[in-house]
């Protein structure tokens, strides 16, 4: 009768396991049915109940949502250092090698910690075996370059002028030969290099390739420096009819409103008419660039590779603590880059709530570009930062 309820407890188990992992790849990530936070596990009776404490294994799940799991500690010599719904605690490792010492005991919260008596180092045998090796010496006409420790043996290399005979013994140098190079100097003179025509001397070819050589490289940076001058110049008159065609100064802020129903997701119309700055106490005439705070940050987030968005905000300056906070709060990958998006913006100064400067957007885009990621950079200032030169003012 026990087996038969073992055997349906595992049968259980194994059911809940599945069905677990099959709602949270369907989920892509999100909580939906069968995913539970990480200090919980799902029930297969259809709900989540609270995982064991380290040190502890589960006794009797939770009965009913809202009701806590019964959890018992471990027994002497067993040990559990996660939080868990484990029915049994792991054996802790016993240290009954060859000379071999316990250095931390076992407790019901880690396993025992082995090593090795002096002169012994611990040598690791495949994945899950070990042994306690004699420390090496080194033989004659060795040094030590490296002393034995905990987990490494210890290295020897010949002394200077010596060459290796075998593993530990090393020879002084007599002759020349392999390990002795400083006894194998030619006392034939060289053979002086008269022309450089088909009739020079097979011995003076390396000679002949030394001008060659240095021909392909003054050469190859000629090419390089006309480049990098062509490369320099294009974005130079880039830059000269940015400025004709867009005489704003550089404090000239970006308007980015957000409108008062913000649980409809229409967009609103974008207009490339960039603002002129006030003069003689006039208001500017032209219609400010609205959209919405979001409609910037998720086109943002769509041109940045996800790989490189934490490096991006910390360029930007927000801070490792609310990296880290955005993860936690957020499971969806998206949805933290997009909270960091919004802790750097509200950090800026120049426009208030939901108002993004100008020069904040061009911050972000310079970094970009320092980043190399170019195509990024010239998309969002193309999107946000440039002006429709068919619109009259």
């Amino acid at each position: 009768m026990r087996k038969c309820q073992l055997f349906a407890y595992v049968l259980l188990a194994l059911i809940s396991q599945s069905y677990t992992l099959s709602h949270f790849a369907i989920g892509g990530g999100q909580t939906v049915k069968g995913t539970c936070p990480d200090n919980e596990y799902w029930n297969n009776k259809g709900f989540c109940c609270n995982k064991c404490h380290i040190g502890f294994k589960l006794k009797e799940k939770c009965p009913e949502p809202n009701k806590r799991s019964v959890c018992v500690k471990c027994e002497n010599g067993t040990y559990l250092d996660n939080a868990n719904h484990n029915e049994n605690c792991f054996s802790c490792r016993k240290c009954t090698k060859a000379h071999s010492i316990e250095k931390s005991p076992c407790t019901i919260k880690t396993n025992r910690v082995c090593g090795c008596e002096t002169g012994y180092y611990y040598k690791k045998l495949g994945d899950l075996g070990w042994e306690c090796s004699p420390c090496k010496t080194c033989g004659p006409g060795q040094m030590i370059t490296g002393e034995c420790t905990e987990d490494q043996n210890t290295k020897c290399q010949c002394k200077e002028n010596h060459y290796a005979e075998s593993k530990s013994l090393c020879k002084l140098c007599v002759q020349c030969q392999d390990g002795c190079p400083h006894l194998c100097k030619s006392s034939t003179p060289p053979i002086p290099v008269k022309t450089f025509f088909p009739t020079t001397p097979p011995g003076s070819a390396p000679q002949i390739l030394v001008p060659v050589c240095a021909c392909i490289t003054v050469l190859a940076l000629g090419l390089f420096m006309s480049y990098e001058g062509i490369r320099l110049w294009k974005k130079k008159r880039h830059a000269l009819s940015s400025q004709k065609s867009f005489p704003a100064s550089d404090d000239q802020t970006l308007i980015i409103t957000v409108a008062p129903d913000t649980e409809h997701n229409e967009s609103v119309p974008l207009t490339n008419q960039p603002c002129e700055t006030e003069q003689n106490g006039k208001l500017p005439d032209c219609v400010p660039r609205e959209i919405k705070i979001h409609e910037f940050f998720y086109f943002v987030l769509d041109e940045v590779p996800i790989g490189r968005f934490k490096e991006l905000v910390r360029h930007l300056g927000v801070s490792e603590q609310n990296i880290d906070r955005a993860e936690q709060d957020h499971r969806n990958s998206k949805d933290a880059h997009y909270q960091m998006l919004k802790v750097w913006s509200d950090s800026g100064s120049g426009g208030g709530n939901n108002v993004l400067p100008c020069h904040r957007i061009q911050m972000l885009v310079d970094t970009l570009k320092d980043m190399y990621l170019v195509n990024c950079a010239d998309n969002i200032w193309s999107r946000f930062l440039s002006q429709d030169t068919s619109t009259s003012h």
